[in-house]
Protein backbone atom coordinates (compact mmCIF):
# COMPACT_ATOMS: atom_id res chain seq x y z
CA UNK A 1 0.00 0.00 0.00
CA UNK A 2 3.02 2.65 0.57
CA UNK A 3 5.07 1.73 -2.25
CA UNK A 4 1.73 2.57 -4.31
CA UNK A 5 0.96 5.65 -2.68
CA UNK A 6 4.60 6.67 -3.40
CA UNK A 7 4.78 5.93 -6.69
CA UNK A 8 1.01 6.95 -7.62
CA UNK A 9 0.12 3.19 -8.93
CA UNK A 10 -2.74 1.13 -8.80
CA UNK A 11 -2.88 -1.23 -6.08
CA UNK A 12 -5.24 -4.62 -6.35
CA UNK A 13 -6.47 -6.35 -3.16
CA UNK A 14 -8.61 -9.49 -3.37
CA UNK A 15 -10.79 -9.29 -0.40
CA UNK A 16 -9.58 -6.37 1.06
CA UNK A 17 -11.57 -7.55 4.51
CA UNK A 18 -10.13 -11.01 4.82
CA UNK A 19 -7.17 -9.95 7.59
CA UNK A 20 -8.41 -6.45 8.45
CA UNK A 21 -10.91 -5.34 10.90
CA UNK A 22 -14.06 -3.40 9.10
CA UNK A 23 -13.00 -0.19 11.12
CA UNK A 24 -9.04 -0.69 9.17
CA UNK A 25 -10.49 -1.62 6.08
CA UNK A 26 -12.92 1.49 5.64
CA UNK A 27 -9.52 3.50 6.68
CA UNK A 28 -7.50 2.20 3.99
CA UNK A 29 -10.15 3.33 1.68
CA UNK A 30 -9.97 6.70 3.18
CA UNK A 31 -6.66 6.85 2.56
CA UNK A 32 -6.87 6.19 -1.18
CA UNK A 33 -9.53 8.95 -0.94
CA UNK A 34 -7.26 11.55 0.73
CA UNK A 35 -5.60 13.89 -1.66
CA UNK A 36 -3.09 14.97 1.82
CA UNK A 37 -2.66 11.01 2.01
CA UNK A 38 -2.32 10.30 -2.23
CA UNK A 39 -1.02 13.48 -3.37
CA UNK A 40 -0.01 11.04 -6.08
CA UNK A 41 -3.66 9.78 -6.92
CA UNK A 42 -2.01 6.25 -6.20
CA UNK A 43 -5.63 4.22 -6.99
CA UNK A 44 -6.93 1.17 -4.70
CA UNK A 45 -8.84 -1.39 -6.64
CA UNK A 46 -10.18 -4.11 -4.04
CA UNK A 47 -12.37 -7.03 -3.94
CA UNK A 48 -14.95 -7.75 -0.75
CA UNK A 49 -18.14 -9.22 0.97
CA UNK A 50 -17.35 -6.51 3.97
CA UNK A 51 -21.37 -4.46 3.79
CA UNK A 52 -19.83 -1.86 6.21
CA UNK A 53 -18.05 -0.28 3.60
CA UNK A 54 -20.98 1.15 1.99
CA UNK A 55 -23.11 2.14 5.51
CA UNK A 56 -22.15 4.51 8.56
CA UNK A 57 -21.49 1.56 11.23
CA UNK A 58 -17.76 2.05 10.52
CA UNK A 59 -17.41 5.46 11.36
CA UNK A 60 -18.63 7.13 8.19
CA UNK A 61 -19.75 5.78 5.14
CA UNK A 62 -15.82 5.56 2.72
CA UNK A 63 -17.87 4.17 -0.43
CA UNK A 64 -19.67 5.97 -2.53
CA UNK A 65 -22.59 4.17 -4.85
CA UNK A 66 -20.57 5.53 -7.99
CA UNK A 67 -17.39 3.22 -6.67
CA UNK A 68 -19.10 0.57 -6.06
CA UNK A 69 -19.24 -2.66 -8.66
CA UNK A 70 -21.50 -5.66 -8.28
CA UNK A 71 -20.69 -9.08 -9.47
CA UNK A 72 -23.53 -11.67 -10.11
CA UNK A 73 -22.56 -15.75 -10.89
CA UNK A 74 -25.19 -16.55 -14.08
CA UNK A 75 -26.49 -19.91 -14.14
CA UNK A 76 -24.54 -20.34 -17.13
CA UNK A 77 -21.39 -20.19 -14.80
CA UNK A 78 -20.86 -16.59 -16.52
CA UNK A 79 -20.01 -13.56 -14.27
CA UNK A 80 -21.71 -10.21 -14.59
CA UNK A 81 -19.88 -6.95 -13.59
CA UNK A 82 -22.02 -3.91 -13.35
CA UNK A 83 -22.11 -0.99 -11.01
CA UNK A 84 -24.42 -0.43 -8.11
CA UNK A 85 -25.73 3.04 -9.92
CA UNK A 86 -27.19 0.28 -12.42
CA UNK A 87 -29.65 0.10 -9.38
CA UNK A 88 -30.21 3.94 -9.27
CA UNK A 89 -30.17 3.88 -5.35
CA UNK A 90 -31.71 7.14 -3.49
CA UNK A 91 -28.73 9.56 -2.50
CA UNK A 92 -29.58 9.22 0.99
CA UNK A 93 -30.41 5.53 0.81
CA UNK A 94 -28.64 3.05 3.09
CA UNK A 95 -26.56 1.20 1.18
CA UNK A 96 -25.24 -1.56 3.27
CA UNK A 97 -28.87 -2.00 4.11
CA UNK A 98 -29.83 -2.58 0.30
CA UNK A 99 -26.98 -4.97 -0.50
CA UNK A 100 -27.80 -6.97 2.04
CA UNK A 101 -31.25 -7.53 1.22
CA UNK A 102 -30.28 -8.47 -2.58
CA UNK A 103 -31.78 -5.25 -3.76
CA UNK A 104 -28.71 -4.47 -5.87
CA UNK A 105 -27.74 -8.48 -6.92
CA UNK A 106 -24.78 -9.94 -5.78
CA UNK A 107 -25.74 -11.31 -3.05
CA UNK A 108 -26.24 -14.98 -2.40
CA UNK A 109 -30.55 -16.31 -2.54
CA UNK A 110 -30.72 -19.03 0.31
CA UNK A 111 -32.97 -19.33 2.64
CA UNK A 112 -32.78 -20.02 6.42
CA UNK A 113 -31.83 -23.83 6.43
CA UNK A 114 -31.60 -24.44 2.61
CA UNK A 115 -28.58 -25.68 2.18
CA UNK A 116 -28.75 -27.63 5.53
CA UNK A 117 -31.98 -29.58 3.96
CA UNK A 118 -29.72 -30.12 0.73
CA UNK A 119 -26.67 -31.75 2.67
Amino acid sequence: MLTALDRGTTLLVDELDSSLHPTLAAEVVRIFQDPEANPHRAQLVFTTHDATLLGDAVLERPLAAEQVWITVKRSTGQTELYPLTAARPDPDEDLERGYLRGRYGGAPRVTPGEIAREL
